[in-house]
């Protein structure tokens, strides 16, 4: 697994203070919602970009403190930390954030829609990370089984209703 901290991705500083969470059921599986450029699988450089991006919305037009998720993954196994465990996300739904961290799989609703096993694989490399370090529980969920969305869209969420098992390493 590689992880790179906030400074690591350039991420903004946050615009208050996090609300401590030391403690949940476990973490919600999320996608972007949006179209992601297949080519991301070929060009892990542009990861950056695509993080950045959404944090930029999530504070500029949401007027989030900062990104929503805990930890984001691109296609390359590598998992970004958002906020970061022990502290509330935003992207679960108002009243759910409390009860799960939020780990964002870069896919979308067109374009990589399936997630490829790098990014499986990353995924519960987040997952652990936050049972880890911030006390995140036993759940994998998606993001539509506490909110009415179709996050984190079909290909993800089957692999989250499977019991989100272990791919094999190595492979898109």
């Amino acid at each position: 697994m590689t992880m790179l901290n906030r400074r690591d991705w350039g991420a903004r500083a946050p615009r208050g203070a996090y609300t401590t969470l030391t403690r949940t059921r476990g973490v919600k599986v999320h996608y972007t919602g949006d179209h992601v450029d297949p080519g991301l699988v070929n060009d892990h450089a542009r990861c950056v970009a695509v993080i950045k991006g959404i944090q930029n919305y999530h504070m500029d037009n949401n007027g989030w403190i900062d990104i929503g998720y805990s930890m984001m993954v691109c296609p390359h196994r590598t998992v970004f930390q958002g906020r970061g465990p022990g502290h509330l996300p935003a992207a679960n739904g108002a009243g759910l954030n409390s009860d799960h961290y939020a780990v964002l799989g870069l896919v979308g609703t067109s374009g990589l829609t399936r997630p490829p096993n790098d990014m499986l694989l990353g995924v519960l490399d987040a997952i652990d990370y936050l049972r880890e370090h911030g006390g995140a529980g036993q759940e994998i969920k998606g993001h539509r089984d506490g909110y009415s969305t179709d996050c984190p869209g079909e290909p993800l969420y089957a692999w989250v209703r499977a019991g989100a098992p272990r791919p094999p390493s190595g492979t898109r």
